[in-house]
């Protein structure tokens, strides 16, 4: 089987390099490619973390928020201190998309965050879980995952609307012409925990995806 799977490769490496590129240069261009579009930034003042993604008229910002930030805004739209610290400690990213088309002569872009899912990472072997033909893609938490798991609460529909708005929509379309919106977003990780997110979107009608890799969910420092 390993023999078929190499013998298959070669051919594949073979019609997409017909000018006899050996496979290491190969992968050098396509990180390289890669790398063209997604950047990491880190704040000085508050060692956050950010990264943003872009890809034609697309583009994803994806920003660490510190446990104690999200921990304190719940707080103070009603949250008891429990219900804020389970959102707090869910890796959660502040996230803007935008279509960076500049005229009004292309399609929209939409995201649904339904169809995004996620690989934690072997950090001591330094090794993606997705690289293992086992691994196991998980969904991000959903705002509607919150609402079914909060379904027999007492939180407030005060703070159940405030929450609603704080988040990224699930499903979003942006127009040409600088169209954007954000919002947070829970990828699900405990503190610390690194992972790559396999991020999807439409341009029109036509689907495109792409992986994020290396990704840190923020550390959790309480006063």
């Amino acid at each position: 089987m390993k023999q078929k799977v190499r013998l298959l490769f070669g051919v594949l490496l073979l019609v997409a390099n017909p000018f006899g590129l050996v496979a290491s240069e190969l992968e050098k261009s396509i990180s390289k490619s890669i790398s063209k579009k997604l950047s990491k930034t880190v704040d000085k003042e508050t060692q956050l973390s950010a990264w943003t993604f872009n890809d034609g008229n697309f583009q994803l910002e994806l920003i660490q928020r510190s446990p104690q930030q999200t921990r304190s805004f719940f707080q103070g739209r009603g949250f008891s201190s429990k219900v804020a610290d389970d959102i707090a400690l869910s890796c959660v990213f502040q996230t803007i998309g935008r279509n960076t088309e500049a005229d009004n002569k292309t399609d929209s872009v939409t995201v649904d965050l339904s169809e995004w899912r996620l690989v934690l990472v072997d950090v001591k072997g330094n090794k993606s879980e997705n690289e293992n033909e086992n691994a196991i893609e998980k969904p991000i938490k959903l705002k509607e995952d919150w609402a079914e798991q909060w379904k027999n609460s007492d939180i407030k529909p005060a703070s159940r609307i405030a929450f609603r708005w704080a988040t990224y929509p699930t499903v979003q379309s942006y127009d040409p012409g600088g169209d954007f919106n954000w919002g947070m977003i829970s990828m699900g990780p405990k503190p610390e925990a690194t992972f790559d997110l396999h991020i999807f979107w439409k341009q029109g009608e036509q689907q495109h995806d792409a992986w994020i890799r290396q990704m840190q969910c923020p550390a959790d420092q309480p006063e």
